[in-house]
């Protein structure tokens, strides 16, 4: 991921706030309980067209009006530039895991590389 980013001229960055367990709710982390790696995206707060500050209070909005409400769905009105980069960043991502010779893993420590090792017979 850290080197498809920087080649796009992006950076990858830890989670800011692992406390609140974003990762725990996202849809793919059904895959990191059973051990295969899942990857968790965010495009984060950081607005190349307005700022971090302007970023961060959007950002805010979702959180306290539409995070898992009826109006968290796609609207015309949103500047979906950003996701399109990241989907393209993934994309590259998952051309490069598809042509490697080995599968990806979890770094020491993960509570997930215990549950992936189990599955391999290991």
């Amino acid at each position: 991921m850290q080197e498809v980013a920087k080649a796009q001229g992006k950076k990858v960055t830890g989670d800011k706030n692992p406390g609140a367990g974003g990762y725990y709710r996202s849809d793919h982390f059904n895959f990191a309980k059973v051990g295969v790696p899942a990857l968790d995206i965010n495009n984060g707060a950081e607005s190349t067209a307005h700022g971090a500050a302007w970023g961060k209070a959007k950002q805010k909005e979702y959180g306290d009006h539409h995070y898992h409400q009826p109006s968290d769905n796609y609207s015309p009105n949103m500047d979906a530039d950003g996701m399109a980069e990241v989907a393209n960043l993934l994309f590259e991502v998952g051309g490069k895991l598809a042509n490697e010779s080995t599968f990806p893993g979890w770094k020491n420590g993960s509570e997930f590389k215990g549950i992936r090792e189990k599955s391999m017979g290991k």
